[in-house]
């Protein structure tokens, strides 16, 4: 589980990283404070289909985020890979994999780009 440091608070922040995940096809909703969860694809396909779903594989994953006492914000993410190995065994926990690493590069490309990447733990 990667914690990105990013610079700004999380009003500035977040919305940054949930265009990014929208960018990469994901949509965001809110299950608790200080959470979101990103999901693509289509659960029922990705259920009776497994790996073989192909780009409508269902993938979800959720980060929390916090301020710190600089007025950064920690993002700390959390990839269930054994809920991608249960929907598609080790071809789904691949998918499921590939594609969480995907968003990390990406959103550790884009926030650095615009100078907001502080580091990571």
């Amino acid at each position: 589980m990667p914690e990105l440091i990013l610079a700004g608070p999380d009003p500035v922040t977040v919305p940054v990283v949930i265009a990014i995940a929208k960018g990469l096809g994901y949509e965001a909703t809110t299950p608790g404070p200080g959470q979101i969860k990103l999901e693509r694809g289509s659960l029922n396909k990705t259920v009776w289909l497994g790996a073989m779903a192909g780009k409508g594989f269902h993938i979800s994953f959720t980060f929390s985020y916090a301020v710190d006492g600089y007025g950064n914000t920690w993002l700390r993410f959390d990839q269930d890979g054994a809920l991608g190995a249960v929907k598609g065994g080790a071809i789904g926990y691949a998918k499921s994999k590939n594609a969480y690493e995907e968003f990390l590069a990406a959103l550790r490309h884009e926030t650095a780009q615009r100078g907001m990447l502080l580091g990571e733990q």
